[in-house]
């Protein structure tokens, strides 16, 4: 099997184990996980704040974005432009989100751009990681993409249930890593 096929097989294995999640372990998993974000230092200082909205397999960021926007961060989240491509996009409340490419809640229409270099700090989402912050997205490389576009710290987050071990992510040259990785374990 090539790369390719090894990542279809790794995301068919982990869309079971998103299966077999009981919603208890996702709410409660989710909760220590943006609790561990938060406290973060570089989340603290952090003035510009890039969050994805989670969605089903990934941990519920509310926590995360409810306390951007309470503490007076900017706060940018995704929209993909096209098939390839996404921006971050300046929102002020959940009234800004809709549903947009894959059901995912992104910004509405008409909503500023926040160039990637005013980001401070990224919370990334996986299929899949391990510990060392080797990344498994959905194929599509939009946050790939992004990363070459602004230098900012980021910090990737999956539940342990999700995580592989070190060395299991087949990598192409495109795949970047992400520094740190919190999970519901660490």
């Amino acid at each position: 099997m090539g790369i390719n096929e090894d990542k279809k097989a790794i995301r068919k294995e982990i869309r079971q184990r998103i299966n077999d999640l009981d919603r208890e372990y996702c709410q409660n998993a989710s909760k220590i996980i943006c609790d561990r974000v938060i406290a973060l230092p570089e989340y603290a200082k952090a003035e510009t704040v890039f969050c994805f909205v989670g969605v089903d397999g990934e941990p519920d960021t509310r926590s995360i974005i409810n306390d951007a926007l309470l503490n007076g961060k900017r706060l940018c989240v995704p929209l993909c432009l096209d098939s390839t491509t996404m921006d971050a996009i300046e929102i002020s409340g959940y009234d800004d989100l809709v549903p947009g490419y894959y059901g995912i809640l992104e910004p509405k229409p008409g909503l500023k751009a926040v160039d990637p270099t005013e980001i401070d700090f990224a919370v990334i989402p996986c299929v899949t990681c391990d510990h060392k912050g080797n990344r498994l997205g959905h194929g599509r490389g939009y946050y790939d993409r992004y990363f070459e576009r602004g230098e900012f710290e980021k910090c990737m987050i999956c539940y342990e249930k999700l995580t592989i071990g070190v060395g299991e992510i087949p990598l192409d040259e495109h795949d970047k890593m992400v520094s740190r990785v919190v999970t519901d374990a660490e």
